[in-house]
């Protein structure tokens, strides 16, 4: 231990420090972390932790042992997620918990090294190895009086690192033994990982490995959940293209006898997918995928249809054509239709659209199952009106006492005639309505694309929606502004783009709509969720990249940040200008 009483951005590997914390002290400056102790450091917070996550399940029996273990000690023992974020913590000593506290080492707050500099936590995270550090070797004077010990949990079957486990105490009674207790209880949390992992994941593993090892390709699997890529993976697409990948090896996981196909990515490039289904005896385990970039289709899965016009709607991609087509079908055959999809995806206006394409003068009614009043009554009323289709908007909000009654409602109403078309809208969480008894009444269940799936039709959206929201406006939209408009995750779906449209619409009051005047959000990637101050510092990069037109040496410079620090922000928060 230094004691060296000058501050640390003094401090040099000539001085009586280890080569190892002189190194992160050095890649805390370059994180432009200022080490001065005058005012607490001001953390990032983020008040929805996920505390149902397997790790946090697996460790709480662990952090609940060492805490009884070290009774009468003053020492605090954390857990932090792999990002840093403080997610659990035990305290035996009242007012070393006062203490913590007060530099923010609590749940919800960050402790990654970029944030505040040399730490038991960000540094174990940052090397990858069990940490010990003690008092002034803290980077930041906040934390002086501090000596923690941090040790990586790593996944067992994944190898990739799934949190921290943390034991501080005041430096003054520091032991070089509490980097050894946290090294025992992060193997006892492995351990635990390990004993409640799926004999599917480690059989797709198993087959994950051997088909990194046939051939140096991009290979991806997906099994129980986890999706995860080998180096090359990693590097063959960015964050965006690889959601979608994600999200087409849940559809690839049915039964089919498709080996391989061409898919259309987000970013406009087509990749080749070698498909090889793992069984567990009779049940599909997972899925591996051997992916190469493709310059030119050589396949489609996909035959061309006749799209049918669904009243507002619009849309021609593979994806958006099966379901508008299913759905007619469903329509015109009168059976019992569940839509489900995210948030904003267009179950209600697909369900308007299909009504309205076979009877446009009939009467159609709106139920919300989520609406304060009473569900049933409108139900009832629906029923007793003249509507020839009724849509149950996001069924699986309803209690159990509302989803039966309003079963029986649906009930009678099927055993009249002439029957109503029932639509219902929900989620694409199936166990929400695992046990409806209202379920029941309905012939099939159509999976409505999200956004994300079929961002070549973002450009008919947009011209669509152009002329519903600026009617007398001679409004158009440059070819960037498309890119970016196809590049994006779209969380909110659709409704995202109308609020996106809209936000354009105000920036730029005449004229087309350019890259520029889209929301700098729209201009990200994270791979995590971001803070409120995140957003915030995500939007002013975005926009100093915009008016330096890419230039990141100008950008740094008119933001008033290290280049260093910019370059690790853009790619912290995936930015992409």
């Amino acid at each position: 231990m230094t004691t060296d009483r000058r501050p640390a951005t003094s401090l040099s590997t000539t001085d009586d420090v280890s080569s190892f914390i002189a190194r992160s002290w050095q890649r805390s400056r370059r994180a432009g972390v200022v080490p001065d102790g005058s005012n607490p450091p001001r953390l990032q917070f983020v008040e929805d932790l996920d505390l149902r996550r397997r790790l946090v399940q697996c460790a709480s029996p662990i952090l609940d042992r060492l805490h009884d273990d070290l009774t009468g000690m003053s020492l605090s023992v954390a857990l932090t997620d792999e990002h840093a974020q403080v997610m659990l913590r035990r305290d035996n000593d009242p007012a070393l918990a006062a203490k913590l506290d007060s530099v923010c080492f609590a749940p919800g707050f960050n402790y990654s090294e970029d944030v505040i500099g040399t730490n038991g936590v960000g540094t174990a995270l940052e090397t990858g190895m069990a940490v010990y550090v003690n008092g002034r070797q803290h980077f930041h004077e906040a934390i002086h009086d501090f000596t923690c010990a941090g040790a990586p949990i790593h996944n067992p079957i994944l190898g990739r690192v799934e949190g921290l486990i943390d034991i501080t105490g005041l430096a003054r009674e520091a032991n070089p033994l509490m980097r050894q207790l946290a090294l025992g209880a992060a193997r006892d949390i492995e351990s635990a990982l390990r004993s409640t992992g799926s004999e599917k994941q480690q059989l797709v593993l198993g087959e994950f490995l051997a088909a990194c090892r046939r051939r140096q390709a991009a290979v991806y699997s997906l099994s129980c959940g986890v999706f995860m890529s080998n180096s090359i993976g990693s590097r063959l697409l960015d964050p965006i293209d690889e959601a979608f990948l994600r999200e087409e090896a849940h559809a690839l996981l049915g039964p089919s006898q498709i080996t391989q196909l061409d898919l259309r990515l987000p970013s406009g490039g087509t990749i080749t997918v070698k498909r090889h289904i793992i069984e567990d005896g009779v049940e599909v385990a997972g899925v591996i995928l051997e992916v190469e970039r493709s310059p030119r289709p050589t396949r489609t899965i996909t035959r061309h249809r006749s799209i049918p016009a669904l009243p507002g709607s619009t849309g021609s991609s593979p994806q958006w054509a099966r379901c508008s087509s299913e759905l007619v079908a469903l329509a015109s055959s009168e059976a019992n239709t569940i839509l489900r999809g995210e948030g904003g995806s267009g179950r209600l206006t697909l369900a308007r659209g299909a009504h309205l394409y076979k009877n446009p003068q009939a009467p159609i009614i709106v139920v919300e199952c989520d609406a304060t009043e009473s569900v049933e009554a409108g139900v009832s009323k629906a029923i007793e009106s003249s509507a020839t289709t009724i849509v149950l908007r996001d069924i699986d909000l309803l209690d159990a006492q509302q989803d039966r009654i309003v079963s029986d409602l649906v009930s009678t109403d099927q055993r009249s005639y002439p029957a109503r078309w029932i639509v219902a809208t929900s989620s694409t969480d199936g166990s929400r309505l695992l046990h409806s008894v209202l379920a029941r009444n309905f012939a099939t269940t159509l999976d409505v694309p999200a956004l994300r799936h079929h961002p070549d039709d973002i450009s008919a959206i947009i011209r669509m929606l152009l002329g519903q929201r600026a009617p007398h406006r001679e409004s158009d939209i440059r070819d960037d502004a498309l890119r970016v408009l196809r590049k994006y995750h779209w969380p909110g779906n659709v409704t995202e783009l109308v609020d996106t449209l809209e936000f354009a619409l105000r920036v730029k009051p005449a004229g087309a709509i350019t890259a520029a005047d889209l929301p700098p959000a729209l201009s990200s990637a994270p791979r995590r969720t971001m803070t409120t101050m995140e957003s915030t510092e995500r939007d002013a990069i975005v926009v100093a990249l915009r008016e330096c037109g890419g230039n990141r040496v100008a950008a740094a410079k008119s933001l008033g940040i290290a280049r260093s620090s910019l370059y690790r922000k853009i790619e912290t928060f995936g930015i992409h200008v």
